[in-house]
């Protein structure tokens, strides 16, 4: 292989020139073509954001009567869903909140969609983590009610599973026990959001190309630590209500959906 050649493959681009038996290097795409595929990425990142911003606790309220936005916590995740609503609906608003970070990251990564775009395992994982992302952050800031969402629990946990349903359920007894020892649903929501990063890392580690699920883990623990601010500062001043799930059950918890 000619050295001219050599350079060319070690350059950023690499992947866009033909290096092979010595030839000198052609492109493959040209500008406006990337500049196509570039766009295809953001517009499966935005339809996720745009999926991730509705609002189905507060349809579901309002099928009711009930403005969700004014009664318990003011939350619009499932949790207040389920206190002003019944644990049927709740869960419901659960479901769809859950399947709304589902969506787009599993279609990305199961069917046609990647390999009619020619895209490789690293390209698919990219920009099925940052639909998953995207998602999460429309439930936290949705766009069709004026940005003040919930706290992105159960749409992240729909991200993960679309992705890796292992980082997800690993997720499950973090959770159980942490609400088992503290009596608190928040402190559950933050020990299971930590561990999302530490297991996308340790299923992740050896994937070549595999770097951006780790950091789209990270991305959506700080979000869901982020949104729990109000929960933590209670937690610190020992003022956190508690769950009769736990050892130190009392009255329900404060809303962490």
């Amino acid at each position: 292989m000619r050295e001219g050649s050599a350079s060319v493959c070690a350059d950023h681009f690499h992947s866009e020139w033909n290096c092979s038996k010595g030839e000198p290097p052609r492109p493959r795409e040209d500008t406006l073509s990337g500049a196509i595929l570039n766009l295809c990425y953001l517009t499966w990142v935005v339809l996720a954001y745009l999926i991730g911003s509705i609002p189905f606790g507060i349809l579901l309220a309002k099928l009711r009567g009930v403005d969700l936005r004014a009664v318990g916590s003011g939350n619009i995740g499932a949790t207040n869903a389920m206190r002003a609503l019944g644990k049927p609906l709740g869960f419901f608003a659960f479901t769809l909140d859950f399947g709304k970070g589902f969506l787009v990251p599993w279609c990305l990564m199961n069917t046609e969609i990647a390999s009619g775009a020619s895209w490789d395992l690293s390209h698919t994982l990219m920009v099925a983590s940052a639909a998953g992302v995207a998602a999460a952050a429309g439930h936290v800031w949705p766009l069709w009610i004026g940005f003040r969402g919930g706290k992105a629990v159960a749409t992240a946990l729909g991200a993960l599973c679309a992705i890796d349903p292992g980082v997800a359920l690993w997720g499950g007894p973090v959770w159980l026990l942490a609400v088992f020892c503290s009596s608190h649903v928040s402190v559950g929501s933050l020990a299971m959001s930590a561990s999302f990063p530490v297991m996308a890392w340790l299923r992740w580690r050896e994937v070549e190309d595999g770097g951006s699920f780790p950091i789209a883990a990270g991305l959506l623990c700080l979000l869901i630590w982020v949104r729990h601010r109000p929960n933590i500062e209670r937690l610190l001043q020992g003022t956190e209500a508690r769950t009769r799930l736990g050892l130190r059950g009392a009255k329900s918890d404060r809303d962490v959906g």
